[in-house]
């Protein structure tokens, strides 16, 4: 009886369990430069029971941005045991059909990783949601995530920067604010090229930090 293949995007790796994996370190002074600025696209809002549909990323050295290839990592993912609502589909364009030969969030993710190295992750509420969906990837793949990460909506609040009135502003309300242009909002890479022009605005406006 001849064997059944099985191919590396059906075997489901076992996690580090969520209770034994480190806490991610945050950081709340921007004294960096050097940063990868990050956004992931997701099938909701739950880290716990939604999965990544888009990884994006761009690297900014010495506070250029430069959006060249080297500089840039953009994929999509094929949603762990999970479908892309309509909802979602609508917002980013991103359909089931789009991701369903795609890789697995921990494959994408072990390879983003890879591609942060050792730099700051930055990123737009990236605290609470971003580097949730990531770390809960890494522990499909047992990677420990030691980088710092540093949240920009935060650092916006900090500031006392509030568009609108609004105490926490949303990524578009400072790209109106600062006239940064997003044409392509809510897919990962658009708005992680986007926070990272808002994050240099935003350090124009900070005196209290020496790089």
């Amino acid at each position: 009886m001849e064997g059944i293949a099985v191919s590396k995007r059906d075997f489901v790796p076992f996690p580090i369990p969520e209770e034994k994996y480190p806490a991610i370190p945050v950081i709340t002074v921007p004294d960096f430069d050097t940063y990868v600025s990050f956004d992931v696209e997701t099938t909701g809002f739950s880290p716990t029971k939604d999965s990544l549909i888009e990884i994006g990323a761009i690297r900014v050295v010495n506070g250029k941005i430069d959006a060249s290839e080297k500089f840039i990592f953009s994929e999509l993912v094929k949603p762990y045991d999970k479908r892309i609502p309509g909802i979602v589909e609508q917002i980013t364009g991103i359909t089931n059909e789009d991701v369903k030969d795609k890789r697995q969030m921990w494959d994408v993710t072990a390879d983003f990783l890879d591609f942060v190295g050792d730099d700051v992750l930055l990123g737009y509420n990236s605290v609470k949601f971003d580097i949730k969906f990531i770390t809960r990837a890494a522990r499909y793949v047992g990677i420990i995530i030691r980088n710092p990460v540093f949240d920009v909506m935060k650092y916006a609040v900090q500031l006392g920067v509030s568009p609108k009135g609004k105490r926490v502003p949303s990524l578009a309300d400072l790209c109106e604010y600062y006239e940064i242009k997003n044409p392509s909002a809510h897919r990962a890479y658009a708005d992680a090229i986007t926070t990272a022009r808002v994050f240099e605005r935003l350090k124009l406006k900070d005196n209290t930090y020496k790089t």
